[in-house]
């Protein structure tokens, strides 16, 4: 499970209480308070910009905000609470929750790695077959709804099998501490083990191998000099600029996702394996990088797409407060009329 602990508390008492050290608990609150922070404003500002534009209302630009939508439901379900039990070394958040924080986490990831799926297989059907009929917008909605009916389905077993138990430490100042544990049925140690290699392989290994695939085919017709339909040499060059910086930033977002869950993937299914021992200093790192890709994606649409950057331009809170920091341009004025021409 991605949001691992111990199985037996008992086993190592140093740690369960090292993160009420000041230091820890500081670094603790400050590094998670910053994912927490850019998350929710980062990822509201790409809900915004792509609901408020109708001519960005494209299958890609619907995907991209299902990706913030999911980011921001592993922010605000997931992190904080995280966050606590880090902090405190116990659940205080009750039995709902233990259920519900761990739905959140898988079921975000899940749905971020399926909708890069969408987007690839989309960007694939558009460029290699354009004479083809494209996805329209309404069934987009329906692949949305399906990866969330997906993922959900994919995320029922790390919530179910999931239980509050109470630890007495009589020789301890904190005596009494309750963790969300998972509870697996018998044999717990082969269901634990094979629900982590099939998750791995199947939403994490496969997709991003199909991903791959997708974006190697795309990228060879994008880079050559083949284009269909256009008049002039410039207009040529700038419909091959246009989609190679959708490809781009495309591409660097399932980078992203892909090195952030790396080594908390692998952690954890080399744990469930017992091929290692558990290592909370390294969990915590692991973790922490894990959820810090939710915070990443608009930086990257703000830097590499002309039409997002140019919304946020015309909203003044935003035109004052960091466009100038985050998209290296000059403040633009609120009457300003953004570029629609170069959309996801």
């Amino acid at each position: 499970t991605l949001d691992y602990e111990p199985e037996d508390p008992g086993s190592n008492p140093t740690y369960y209480h090292c993160s009420q050290k000041p230091g820890m608990k500081t670094l603790l609150v400050v590094a998670y308070s910053v994912i927490i922070v850019f998350s929710l404003f980062g990822n509201s500002m790409v809900c915004h910009v792509v609901l408020k534009t109708k001519r960005m209302h494209s299958v890609t630009s619907l995907f991209i905000m299902n990706l913030a939508i999911a980011d921001l439901m592993i922010t605000l379900l997931n992190t904080p609470f995280t966050l606590v039990r880090f902090v405190h070394s116990t659940w205080v958040f009750g039995k709902v929750m233990c259920h519900v924080s761990r739905f959140a986490q898988y079921c975000s990831v899940h749905v971020s790695v399926l909708t890069l799926v969408a987007i690839a297989v989309n960007r694939h059907q558009a460029i290699i077959h354009p004479m083809k009929p494209r996805i329209s917008r309404e069934r987009g909605l329906v692949w949305i709804i399906v990866i969330w009916a997906m993922a959900s389905c994919f995320s029922m077993p790390h919530a179910i099998y999931q239980k509050l138990i109470r630890f007495d430490y009589g020789w301890s100042l904190y005596k009494v501490r309750i963790v969300c544990l998972p509870s697996f049925p018998p044999p717990s140690d082969l269901f634990w083990k094979y629900l982590d290699l099939t998750t791995f392989f199947l939403l994490y290994i496969l997709p991003l191998t199909i991903i791959s695939v997708a974006y190697i085919v795309i990228a060879k017709k994008v880079w050559s000099h083949n284009t269909i339909g256009d008049v002039t040499l410039a207009q040529s060059a700038n419909h091959r600029r246009r989609k190679r910086m959708t490809m781009k930033m495309l591409m660097l977002v399932v980078a992203v996702f892909a090195i952030c869950w790396f080594p908390l993937n692998c952690y954890v299914v080399l744990l469930s394996s017992k091929l290692i021992k558990s290592n909370n200093a390294v969990y915590f790192i692991f973790h922490w990088f894990a959820t810090s890709s939710t915070c990443y994606n608009p930086f990257i649409y703000c830097w590499l797409n002309h039409s997002f950057r140019a919304e946020l331009k015309i909203l003044p809170f935003i035109n004052r407060l960091c466009v100038c920091v985050c998209c290296g341009g000059e403040p633009q004025m609120a009457g300003a009329v953004p570029c629609h021409e170069n959309r996801y």
